[in-house]
Parts: structure tokens; sequence; C-alpha cells
């Protein structure tokens, strides 16, 4: 069973991924980086597509696809998600999908303001999303390797 604990973590990624998003759309500029680490700059972009701009201008599409993703996630940690890896992994998946979402349904885009040389500009939500990726991944190879000993 998914514990409270994951659902609390999971109001506090999307809340620190909104008010993120809240101080970059309210300080930043859209023409100028603003150097924070070597290599990390903040700038802000309103991005009208999907993960490296796919998908441009396909709103209704990529709502529908984040709903069913949120959906499918719900479904999968109180169905199906056995260890605590996957467990985590899920909720910083559903965080990131969730703050992304919200973003699309009240600006029509996703704010993103993380800039580095390696990866289009990103947010907390995108890196949310990445993280639960990699969870799941360590969890099936994991686990795989556990039904094979």
């Amino acid at each position: 069973m998914f514990g409270p604990l994951y659902s609390v973590a999971i109001f506090f990624l999307v809340l620190s991924d909104q008010v993120s998003k809240f101080i970059a759309e309210t300080t930043l500029s859209t023409v100028a980086l603003k150097p924070i680490l070597p290599f990390i700059n903040f700038i802000l972009v309103h991005n009208y597509g999907a993960a490296y701009g796919i998908f441009q201008n396909q709103k209704i599409f990529l709502i529908s696809v984040s709903s069913l993703v949120i959906c499918f996630c719900f479904y999968f940690r109180y169905a199906l998600a056995p260890s605590k890896l996957s467990k985590i992994g899920l909720s910083f998946l559903i965080s990131g999908a969730i703050g992304n979402l919200i973003d699309r349904c009240v600006y029509g885009y996703v704010i993103d303001f993380i800039h580095t040389p390696l990866v289009p500009v990103f947010n907390f939500a995108d890196s949310f999303i990445d993280i639960g990726i990699v969870f799941l991944l360590i969890d099936l190879f994991y686990s795989k390797e556990k039904l094979n000993d």
C-alpha cells in the first residue's frame, strides 16, 4: 500500500515546483541569462511543447497525455508498486507530471527557467520526472537481479 508519507511528499514537490516557477515568472527575463553557478543559468522560457520542444502548440494533446500518465501512476502505485524504490519513483513522476499539467491548464504553456549547455531549458517538474524514471529503472534492474538469484 502507498502510505500518506508519499502523498505529503507529492504535495511538497508540486508546491516547490509551482513556487519556483512563480519566482521565475516574476523575476527573470526572457532575453538575458542570469548566471547562478558555472554552467547553470536562469532564463525565463514559455514552453508550448513537451520535452525538448516536441509537440509544439499541442495543448489539448499534452494535457490529455499528462492526465493519463498521472492516472496510470496513481493506479500503478496502489495496485502494483511493491517496493519502496518504485513508490518513490512514482511519487517523483506524479509530482513532475502534476506540476507541468498545472502550468498547461493555467497558462497554456510550461514555465521553464534552468539553463545548462547540455540540455534545453527545464524546470523542477522536469527534474522530478527524470528522477522518478531513474528510481523506477533502478528498481526494475534490482528486482530483475533478485529474481535471477
